[in-house]
């Protein structure tokens, strides 16, 4: 009778390096779209009437993203489709457009508004360039090396 550890994934000793290595992957992504957007990018929803307002990306993938308002003066509504501008600079910016899909409010940090879940409009030349940024996100999550001491010149 062989003594080793059964190789049954069911066994609590084994460890799944795989998932693991999986699990931080997304960790880092998701610190790295902390950072790019809510410190290096503006994003701002665009309505005719009232103009531009600063949302927070919580989440972006392929195929859509998560954001939040604080306390929106004139909250979106699911099935409603917008246009999200992604500022690289002052002046230029990446207009990208959602359906909104799903809507939940939030309260944290002292802070109350809405969430919102939205899928990425597929069609429009502005989705090309997203898919770019997503992938340079997840490559970078892959091959970033994390720095237990950083130094503090950028924030």
């Amino acid at each position: 009778m062989d003594k080793r550890k059964s190789k049954d994934k069911s066994d609590k000793g084994i460890i799944d390096l795989d998932h693991y290595r999986k699990e931080k992957t997304e960790e880092r992504r998701r610190e790295y779209e902390r950072v790019l957007f809510n410190r290096i990018l503006g994003v701002y929803s665009f309505a005719e009437k009232t103009g531009l307002h600063h949302v927070e990306i919580l989440d972006m993938s392929y195929s859509g993203l998560r954001f939040r308002e604080d306390n929106p003066e004139m909250p979106l509504r699911s099935g409603q489709k917008i246009a999200l501008r992604f500022y690289f600079t002052p002046s230029s910016f990446l207009r990208v457009v959602v359906d909104v899909k799903r809507v939940t409010p939030f309260e944290a940090e002292q802070r109350q508004g809405l969430e919102y879940g939205c899928e990425i409009d597929t069609s429009t030349k502005s989705s090309e360039v997203l898919k770019e940024l997503v992938d340079f996100m997840y490559k970078y999550a892959e091959t970033a090396c994390h720095d237990d001491n950083p130094p503090m010149i950028w924030f």
